[in-house]
């Protein structure tokens, strides 16, 4: 992995990360890495009811 590429790109705008994809900036498999890094929160989440339209 390059040595710009940091944990920190995931905190950039998805635009960004696509375009440094394309431009080679980053590999697929150096963003595979820094996603398998990040923590699971999912006990942070909170069920929200849906309150649809209902006739």
């Amino acid at each position: 992995m390059s040595k710009r590429i940091n944990s920190e790109l995931l905190k950039i705008d998805r635009r960004i990360i696509s375009r440094k994809l394309l431009t080679g900036e980053l590999s697929e498999k150096d963003l595979s890495s820094l996603f398998k890094k990040l923590p699971d929160v999912a006990e942070n989440a909170e069920e929200i009811p849906f309150q649809g339209n209902e006739k």
